[in-house]
């Protein structure tokens, strides 16, 4: 069983960055505004060759009773529950605060393994000061400092006594390319923390009417149909004349950024908003990262309000994302959870189709045919000839076509092709890319 360790303690003392450290990537993101961890964060870290799994949790406040507090508490109990054992976090610049006692006395009563990870201890002085966190009745106490990794090898070294690792080394575990990497982006309040907790199976994820809930991109792990999913849910994408704070910044990058990890979008669309214009922007950022992409209406459970069928919605949104045609539209309803396993099945045809490698002697033989049914436009007299195409790479599919003139290959004719592809092969929610060379 992997070693499960999660980080608690109060806003600003460097749980993200500890976490950032140990899992060797920008993971969570850090800043010194307060709060910006709100879901519980899992990922897989290592320290001296000893794998273990990570959570990151949001700063706690026991005494604040607004809802966003209480739902980042219940977030840190989960992660407390799923611990072998907990890395309280605390800051040795601001000194021991009534906060931390409180915490303290909650992780006394799990009876697990705590570690005081006293933070920020980069100077002798604030090293020295960090004796007075002894207080908080627990035995393990280590100076440390998540910024520049300080400290942290007496720290494992007493986890390596409490939990010793399995004889035998550990192999680099062997990942797995049939994998379905899935973001799901959209614009705050378009239901994608509701639509992950639905297929989840629990309320995994923070779900406020409060616009800007997630900040974090959250990966979770499921398994359907055979195979092994990995969602990962982000931040609603704001308009950028809406961003006023950093952290806003951060979290629209970060949304971004989980576009790269995934093979396939799924941009929700609020059904009772209709198609805006921050979903447009949102859609061509799919475009220009050449994801494959599915199109999910959600909140079609309000569409006997809308007074619009499906197939009218569709067609409008068709009008406006050309550049998407490709993108099967699905409509769901992750309250009632309508088709929301159909979006399942659709992203592992559609993930299968986006990393498909087609002969290239299948490609040429449609090239032939697509020709003699219609013939190359003239260019500068002379007819515009194609010598042969071949795939060159998938994820998304790009095919390089030999052609005698470059530069007469017209955006039509291009368009004529990729369709041709479409027809012969497939490729149903994924993007084509063409590439020419001119051969003398």
């Amino acid at each position: 069983m992997t070693l499960t360790v999660s980080l608690i303690g109060r806003p600003n003392v460097g749980k993200s960055t500890l976490f950032n450290r140990l899992v060797g990537r920008r993971a969570s993101l850090v800043h010194d505004e307060p709060g910006l961890t709100r879901d519980r964060l899992y990922a897989d870290a290592e320290f001296d060759g000893r794998p273990f799994l990570l959570i990151d949790t949001g700063g706690l406040e026991l005494d604040s009773d607004e809802s966003i507090m209480k739902m980042i508490r219940q977030q840190a109990e989960s992660a407390i529950a799923d611990s072998d054992a907990i890395f309280f976090v605390l800051d040795a610049q601001a000194g021991l605060l009534p906060g931390d006692l409180e915490i303290a006395a909650q992780l006394r009563a799990t009876r697990k393994p705590v570690f005081l990870m006293v933070n920020k201890a980069e100077s002798a002085v604030n090293k020295a000061a960090s004796v007075e966190f002894y207080q908080l009745g627990f035995d393990r106490l280590f100076a440390v400092s998540a910024a520049h990794g300080q400290g942290l090898d007496a720290v494992f070294e007493e986890l390596e006594i409490l939990f010793p690792r399995p004889s035998g080394e550990y192999l680099e575990p062997e990942k797995d390319s049939h994998e379905v990497r899935v973001a799901v982006i959209g614009k705050p309040n378009a239901g994608k923390s509701s639509f992950v907790n639905k297929l989840l199976g629990e309320e995994r994820l923070l779900v406020s009417e409060v616009p800007g809930t997630t900040l974090d991109a959250v990966d979770e792990s499921i398994e359907y149909a055979g195979r092994c999913f990995r969602l990962i849910d982000t931040a609603g994408i704001r308009r950028k004349r809406s961003i006023f704070k950093d952290s806003e910044k951060m979290a629209v990058s970060s949304s971004l950024g989980a576009l790269d990890r995934a093979n396939v979008a799924l941009l929700l669309i609020d059904a009772s908003a209709g198609i805006t214009e921050q979903d447009l922007k949102i859609a061509s950022f799919v475009d220009k990262k050449g994801k494959a992409c599915i199109i999910v209406v959600n909140k079609w459970d309000l569409s006997r309000n809308l007074e619009i069928s499906a197939d009218r919605f569709a067609e409008h949104i068709r009008d406006k994302m050309p550049f998407l045609s490709f993108a099967p539209i699905l409509f769901a309803s992750a309250k009632t959870g309508r088709h929301i396993f159909d979006v399942l099945e659709m992203a592992i045809e559609v993930s299968d189709t986006y990393k498909k490698r087609v002969p290239t002697s299948q490609v040429n033989k449609m090239l032939e045919q697509a020709v003699l049914g219609h013939q190359p436009p003239m260019v500068q007299g002379r007819r515009l000839k194609f010598f042969y195409g071949t795939q060159v790479s998938v994820a998304p599919p790009t095919f390089l076509f030999s052609v005698n003139v470059k530069e007469g290959v017209h955006f039509s004719y291009e368009r004529f092709l990729v369709n041709r592809l479409r027809e012969a092969f497939g490729f149903k929610g994924s993007p084509i890319r063409m590439v020419l060379r001119e051969r003398s």
